[in-house]
């Protein structure tokens, strides 16, 4: 008897980053400082960032490395191995990419005592992450005729992909020579999102069946989107009305001269989805479909190409959930920073930091041992080891000072000894101008 299988692919196109503020955390940066934590107190009376350029964010974290993908054909070609891919997979795995680029930002200390410092601006983020199982690309890979007559169940595939702007006020206060703490508050426009609420399938192939290798196919779908007016005459397309509220508070505390400590908890808050600008796919509860497989054939190989897209045709048809209309509201991923610095001397200084975020149903713990060097007045040395639910990479970075003008630049993974190894990759580059130091 011959066995015939199916793959069903599905092909997302994401736009994600993960933030890599950890290596500037403690830099001499005060716009690295400040986007991670309100409570930032510069040494200048006036900030401004540079328009589009002042904090530019990008990063992408993967669950494998290039190394764990690619094997090296015998005619020294790289290609891609599907079995080792899979045999590498976790039981969960997450894709996780997020985009900040800050567009404005202007502060100034007020008081007497020029004790506070307020600040406006603007940001434009972009937040997603794709979750799915090793046991879902197995199946996808393999095909249905090698699970015959098992009861396959996938419930652990999630998307979440948002875009939004962000225009915050803040305030940071020096209460003392020791204590600053710090507060922003951030309203929210959404401009794009998808998220699986709900993305659960379950197929089973029954060997005995006739026709053979009939196969049920269980779904239980609900998908809300956002957006899709931005290339769609016929859907309503007004970022104004997804409207949402978050808030960013921190604090940092000076022990002695050399040692000191900092926290911050940033992004607490949601944004909610207008119902002009959506569109919901649905099953509307769990639906079950049914299709038969392949017949057994003699015929040459062509008949079998038609048999296969006729069974992918019945499967995008029958899957295709019902379009609906509503309003819905999604939480943003907060992060959480933990800091300790200590200055050897005014060359020399070491750190250590806790960043905690959530990205869909994962929580990416990353912990940072960062060494800072001052080269002279007006630059700043910067590396760190950065290790992310246990993968380490290496970052390394420069503040540059020269005069009112403060650049930065900061690159994870450039000191690797294998790029091949890495599994994140970060870039950060901004342009600020301070006045009155």
């Amino acid at each position: 008897m011959k066995k015939y299988t199916f793959l069903l692919f599905v092909l997302v196109s994401l736009s994600i980053s993960a933030q890599n503020i950890s290596t500037g955390y403690h830099s001499n940066s005060f716009g690295l400082r400040s986007s991670s934590n309100p409570s930032a107190f510069p040494e200048t009376k006036f900030v401004l960032g540079f328009p589009g350029l002042s904090n530019l964010n990008i990063g992408l974290q993967v669950p494998l490395s290039l190394n764990e993908t690619l094997v090296v054909g015998s005619d020294d070609s790289l290609r891609v191995s599907l079995p080792k891919m899979t045999s590498n997979l976790l039981e969960n795995n997450l894709i996780s990419h997020s985009l900040r680029n800050q567009l404005f930002h202007f502060g100034m200390k007020v008081g007497a005592k020029k004790k506070v410092f307020i600040y406006i601006g603007d940001e434009l983020v972009l937040d997603a992450g794709i979750q799915f199982s090793d046991k879902f690309i197995n199946y996808l890979s393999k095909g249905n005729a090698a699970f015959l007559n098992q009861q396959m169940s996938f419930d652990a595939q999630k998307l979440q992909f948002t875009s939004y702007n962000s225009f915050y006020l803040g305030s940071a206060v020096k209460v003392n020579e020791d204590l600053e703490v710090g507060a922003r508050i951030k309203f929210l426009n959404g401009i794009a999102n998808v998220t699986f609420d709900k993305f659960n399938l379950g197929f089973y192939t029954d060997s005995t069946s006739s026709p053979i290798y009939t196969t049920t196919l269980s779904s239980d779908v609900m998908i809300q989107t956002s957006g899709q007016g931005a290339i769609e005459d016929t859907l309503e397309f007004d970022p104004m009305k997804n409207f949402g509220f978050a808030i960013d508070f921190g604090a940092s505390y000076s022990f002695s001269e050399k040692l000191s400590a900092s926290f911050a908890l940033n992004d607490i808050g949601s944004i909610h989805w207008e119902e002009s600008n959506n569109k919901l796919y649905s099953t509307n509860g769990v639906v079950d479909f049914e299709f038969s497989g392949l017949t057994q054939s003699s015929s040459d190989a062509e008949d079998l190409e038609l048999q296969m897209e006729e069974i992918v045709d019945s499967l995008i048809t029958i899957m295709e959930p019902q379009e609906t209309v509503g309003a819905y509201s999604t939480k943003l991923n907060p992060n959480l920073f933990v800091g300790l610095s200590y200055t050897l001397n005014s060359k020399h200084s070491f750190s250590g930091l806790y960043h905690r975020r959530k990205s869909i149903d994962k929580v990416l713990n990353t912990i940072s041992l960062g060494y800072q060097y001052n080269l002279g007045k007006s630059i700043q040395l910067l590396a760190s080891g950065q290790f992310i639910n246990g993968l380490g990479t290496l970052a390394s970075g420069v503040v540059w000072s020269p005069g009112v003008v403060q650049m930065h630049l900061i690159l994870d993974n450039i000191l690797a000894a294998d790029v091949f190894d890495a599994k994140s990759l970060f870039i950060q580059f901004g342009i600020s101008f301070y006045f009155g130091k």
